[in-house]
């Protein structure tokens, strides 16, 4: 006789098989499936629609991105300088002098090729491209975690329903598009151009993947490594070139100010340190002799059978880790890692949530906030780095509801 097909395989909480036999019975199928369609599918819709309709009726609708790529995308489609370097001048030099500067800032601080991509946006109505950009993020979170491997319908909505993710679609931000990108670069890592491209536009469009770079390198991809560069280096220049060189020479102090102004309100690594009493300079060699360490781990798991999934997984956390500026949205792309650890539901798919512990835009230093955040880091490099075994990419989902 022929087993049961995974189709036809009753589901225990966390999707694997239950035992031959043991079929639920009577109620319990009916609360199970019902259960399971109210949190992981109509809260998951629920809260996104309540929050980007709550946005566009009373607004600020997407803040970040209605300041930052579709103001650039205006401004470069009218032939101006999208950068606001005078500003963010100002906002350091406040905080030199002992002031309170603004740390909400709205501001295109992207690479040209960012800004260059938002043209199109900045040539529609407002309330338009931002509806646009809306159902772009997240068809672009749906298809990250598709190409990462996740088939268990109801991880996609217990990463909807978490803070880094509702966060970033209620500012419009760009995580969803990074994880779409970082994605792609997994999934399609054996070829050669779509790796290069997936890790050459994101560093490209927001710096802070760099560390993906090193993947290719310590996976031994030298010629998608090659590639990859010689393709950031040309995308970049050729966006710069396209408005003009408008703000190339400002961008590094422009970054600089940036980072002085908001390192300490985020939920990095350096932003901890800093609450701390560590001095930024010696926080930011810190952060990145850890993000080190953690590559260091990945090259020396990649050597195992299944080391492919841990290696990519710890150098997307080792992006997390060295940089001095990170979001509560930028933690979205931990559901990479989370995929590559457990393609199904498992426990380790709700460590996200614990981010409505401190569901803040920014920390303004509260030092166990920002614990928290890294903490919420930590589970999935530590389930990567682990002797055990990591679950077969082909899971079993749960029944038909």
């Amino acid at each position: 006789m022929r087993p049961p097909t995974p189709a036809t395989v009753p589901a225990t909480a966390w999707g694997a098989p239950a035992p031959p036999g043991r079929e639920p019975r009577g109620l319990f199928p009916v609360v199970y499936r019902v259960s399971n369609v109210l949190l992981f599918a109509a809260l998951p819709v629920v809260l996104t629609l309540v929050i980007l309709s709550a946005g566009y009726v009373r607004g600020p609708f997407l803040y970040d991105f209605k300041g930052g790529l579709y103001g650039a995308g205006h401004d470069i489609a009218h032939g101006q300088n999208p950068y606001r370097a005078a500003y963010l001048e100002r906002q350091a030099a406040l905080k030199r002098a002992g002031h309170a500067p603004q740390t909400v800032i709205s501001v295109p601080v992207y690479p040209a090729p960012a800004l260059v991509a938002a043209v199109p946006f900045g040539l529609l109505p407002y309330a338009v491209a931002a509806v646009l950009f809306s159902l772009l993020s997240v068809g672009a979170l749906l298809g990250g975690l598709r190409l990462a491997g996740v088939r268990d319908w109801r991880c996609y909505g217990l990463a909807f329903i978490s803070w880094p993710v509702v966060h970033g679609l209620m500012l419009g931000a760009m995580t969803p598009l990074l994880v779409l990108g970082t994605a792609a670069a997994w999934r399609y890592r054996d070829r050669l151009w779509p790796p290069a491209i997936a890790i050459a536009a994101l560093i490209a469009a927001k710096l802070f993947p760099w560390p993906l770079a090193i993947w290719l390198l310590v996976t031994r991809r030298a010629r998608a490594f090659a590639l990859m560069v010689v393709l950031a280096l040309t995308v970049t220049f050729g966006a710069w070139a396209a408005i003009g060189f408008a703000g190339l020479a400002d961008y590094p102090r422009m970054l600089d100010n940036l980072s002085y102004v908001s390192e300490g309100v985020g939920v990095s690594t350096v932003a901890g340190l800093v609450a701390l009493g560590l001095p930024a300079g010696a926080a930011k060699a810190v952060a990145l002799a850890l993000a080190a360490l953690v590559v260091g781990a990945a090259w020396r798991l990649s050597r195992r059978p299944d080391g492919g999934r841990r290696a990519f997984g710890l150098i997307v956390v080792s992006a997390l880790v060295a940089s001095p500026m990170v979001w509560p949205h930028y933690f979205a792309l931990l559901f990479v890692p989370i995929a590559l650890a457990s393609p199904g539901l498992s426990p380790l798919w709700f460590v996200p949530l614990l981010a409505y512990l401190a569901p803040d835009a920014q920390t303004t230093g509260r030092p166990w906030a920002i614990a928290l955040y890294l903490a919420i880091a930590a589970v999935p490099l530590f389930r990567l780095c682990a002797r055990r075994p990591l679950p077969s990419e082909r899971v079993v989902t749960s029944p038909a509801t």
